[in-house]
């Protein structure tokens, strides 16, 4: 299929399937039924799709298709955000986001003019504003309920899980606001208008190498996808340098990286063999699951510390035995964590060492 076919066939698509939200202020939230299976009237979080990008694609072409496609994956799952409530919706929307963000600089220094790196910041804006109802949902979903059933009924876990659903609902209550707000509507409006207007490329003509942003727009995807992947990999590796010792804040940076080659793989992936995209990206998956443990007990902590700090817990429990269940519960995780980091070091050789499947 040609790109020009695909690019027509989904903007008809984002012209005819459309269904209103209620206190949506008029964003109209892409609705298809195939894409989004309906159970009981309730509509149900839609995952990143795999990545649509013909060979004989430009770069300028790969870019829009690609933020194209990201913008239909947040905005798929703003029903199951606002109708539903669903925290897989809000997780799958938050993903989307961060796909985004990563797309808007994964295909050259030419397509970040001043319009599109504001849109940019203004998706990580908002993902931002998204996240504490997120961490609660991981909290008491993944975090909090393993260790306080493992150490037994005791009333200072009740009180320390009824304190952390009742800020699950304030945070929902502010994230659905945030979704249905004429900010986020702007947001969805002002980025399609820049992809319909190809609004990179008339910034790039103002500029004094005019020449070079043309032909690096015209320039075959495959070559764009090889010089940023090579960036990409080249900084992850960069950020592992010494990784037995590296502080909390460069386990980090290691994760965004981590998280910045994964997206920007899945981007370029159709252009690759599948069975060595698949090999590389499931050695990068392991590390990321091992960094993804430590950033679960940063949440698990800053979390805690915000439910001990409201005070006693009444007759049930005093400050003290809630501060004791939360270093329980904190303990579980960070235990947890370091078993898994044990296993980091073994995990980022087989990464490193993979041949990246755009090399030939």
């Amino acid at each position: 299929m040609g790109q020009q076919f695909e690019l027509k066939f989904l903007d008809a698509l984002e012209g005819t399937l459309y269904a209103r939200v209620p206190g949506m202020h008029g964003l109209p939230a892409i609705i298809e039924a195939q894409a989004i299976p309906q159970k009981s009237g309730q509509p149900k979080p839609v995952k990143s799709q795999p990545a649509l990008l013909p060979d004989d694609a430009t770069a300028e072409d790969a870019f829009r298709f690609t933020l194209t496609q990201c913008k239909w994956h947040v905005v798929s799952n703003i029903p199951s955000v606002v109708e539903g409530r669903q925290p897989e919706g809000l997780h799958q929307l938050r993903v989307g986001l961060r796909r985004m963000r990563v797309a808007f600089t994964a295909f050259g220094g030419e397509f970040r003019t001043p319009i599109m790196e504001s849109l940019r910041l203004k998706a990580k804006q908002i993902a931002e504003q998204l996240s504490e109802a997120r961490d609660l949902d991981v909290f008491l979903e993944s975090l909090f309920e393993p260790a306080a059933q493992a150490n037994g009924a005791k009333e200072a876990f009740q009180v320390l899980r009824e304190r952390a659903i009742a800020a699950r609902g304030r945070a929902w209550e502010n994230a659905v606001i945030r979704v249905i707000s004429p900010g986020f509507s702007s947001f969805i409006r002002e980025l399609s208008e820049a992809l319909d207007a190809r609004i990179w490329s008339s910034a790039n003509r103002t500029r004094a190498h005019a020449a070079k942003g043309v032909m690096a727009f015209e320039a075959p995807v495959e070559a764009v996808a090889q010089r940023m992947l090579d960036y990409r990999l080249d900084h992850a590796k960069k950020r592992a340098r010494h990784l037995d010792r590296l502080s909390d804040e460069k386990r980090h940076r290691l994760r965004i990286a981590l998280k910045k080659m994964r997206y920007t793989s899945d981007f370029f992936a159709p252009l690759y063999s599948k069975k060595r995209t698949k090999k590389f990206m499931g050695r990068l998956s392991e590390m990321q699951d091992v960094l993804g443990a430590l950033n679960d007990v940063a949440t698990a902590k800053a979390i805690l510390e915000k439910l001990v700090a409201e005070g006693d817990g009444g007759p049930l429990a005093t400050r003290e035995d809630l501060s004791f269940a939360a270093g329980i519960v904190y303990g579980w995780q960070l235990d947890r964590a370091n078993r898994i980091w044990d296993d980091a070091k073994a995990c980022w050789k087989e990464f490193a060492d993979s041949r990246p499947f755009w090399h030939h």
